[in-house]
């Protein structure tokens, strides 16, 4: 079975357990190492990926799907995957965003049997986050097999970022020190979802509005003066 079948689980996921209704975050800008060092600026994220992993960058047809996936190499079960959201925290405190996630990630779908196995407080970088393991009945085809999440929710400048590692439950512990590799080296915020223009952009709207104004001063300044009726 190829490593569609574990990106298809990451994305069903999130569309569960997704309470914001869009995530605009944009993969622009993005680079990535030939050694697996990804940056992307616009959401501003940095990490080493694993040695072997892929890393893409979904279309966001569906507001669930990840803004950047990992995918391990290909397995005949199931393909493991890292995959991260970013979404806009606005006034949302990082508990309170935690609790929306895991309440509608438990009621979405009864019938995949989502199960909450711990929680526990975490730190991602040096911000706050939120570490929870999860396990989900998946089936697809005909053909079921329980899948293990482990999963960091970050609030960081202002955004939320969420870190899940998804692999099948006989081989989850196997791949685990390649998510906590990723996890140590992530680089988080300083990015500009939060904003409709990029800094760089204000900065060229605001010199252009100067300049103009700037113009039309001096072209007021140079303007010649009506004549004066000359005395008699």
């Amino acid at each position: 079975m190829s490593g569609v079948y574990g990106r298809i689980a990451i994305i069903v996921f999130f569309v569960l357990a997704s309470s914001i209704p869009i995530s605009y975050a944009s993969p622009e800008n993005s680079t990535l190492g030939s050694q697996g060092g990804y940056a992307n600026p616009s959401l501003g994220i940095e990490f080493q990926a694993p040695a072997g992993w892929t890393v893409e960058e979904p279309k966001k047809f569906d507001p669930g799907a990840p803004d950047v996936a990992v995918v391990a190499p290909y397995s005949s079960n199931f393909t493991a995957s890292i995959s991260l959201n970013v979404e806009s925290a606005n006034a949302t405190t990082l508990d309170s965003y935690v609790r929306a996630k895991t309440a509608q990630l438990e009621a979405g779908n009864p019938a995949a049997g989502i199960r909450l196995l711990s929680e526990q407080p975490d730190t991602v970088d040096g911000f706050p986050a939120s570490t929870l393991l999860f396990e989900e009945n998946f089936t697809s085809k005909g053909q079921g097999s329980m899948i293990k999440f482990k999963q960091a929710m970050v609030k960081a400048d202002g955004r939320f970022y969420t870190i899940t590692y998804a692999n099948d439950l006989k081989d989850f512990d196997s791949a685990l020190p390649d998510y906590g590799q990723m996890i140590s080296s992530l680089k988080l915020g300083g990015g500009t979802t939060a904003f409709p223009l990029d800094y760089l952009s204000m900065a060229i709207v605001i010199v252009a509005v100067g300049a103009g104004l700037g113009m039309s001063i001096l072209r007021k300044s140079k303007r010649p003066q009506g004549s004066q009726p000359k005395k008699g």
